[in-house]
């Protein structure tokens, strides 16, 4: 079984911490776009900030209420939180919801996409730094 030297491994590394930001955006973003694509447009309220905490940083998901056109109520947590917090409580929210399945929505904020676009490119980037680092480029 061939060993890997420390460039191997350093690259492997890189690779698949790239890979997880480059999948990951790329997942999300056909998701958003796939919600754009055969959701309905609505409004809703944020009825409240959920306080999202991990190891190393806090963020704050709106949670969202509001009616589909089945006259159906529907109080939902947004799948996406942010720090500082980009919704306040009470505020009204453009949306798209899937008819099949309210509780996924996407709110209709400009430059809402913007993380995963920048996710998108740091982890192209970290792929291709990995690769130009291990061909010595520099």
């Amino acid at each position: 079984m061939p060993t890997l030297d420390a460039a191997d491994e350093r690259l492997i590394q890189l690779v698949v911490f790239g890979g997880f930001f480059l999948i990951g955006a790329i997942l999300m973003l056909r998701k958003a776009a796939h919600i754009r694509r055969h959701g309905t447009e609505t409004t809703g309220t944020v009825i409240r900030l959920e306080e999202q905490t991990s190891r190393r940083s806090t963020v704050y998901v709106p949670v969202v209420r509001f009616l589909t056109t089945q006259q159906e109520w529907i109080t939902a947590r947004y799948h996406q939180g942010t720090n500082p917090a980009s919704h306040h409580e009470g505020e009204t929210v453009r949306l798209r919801y899937l008819p099949a399945d309210p509780t996924t929505f996407t709110i209709m904020a400009p430059g809402s996409d913007f993380m995963l676009y920048l996710f998108l490119l740091l982890g192209a980037g970290i792929i291709v730094y990995a690769l130009i680092e291990y061909v010595g480029f520099w």
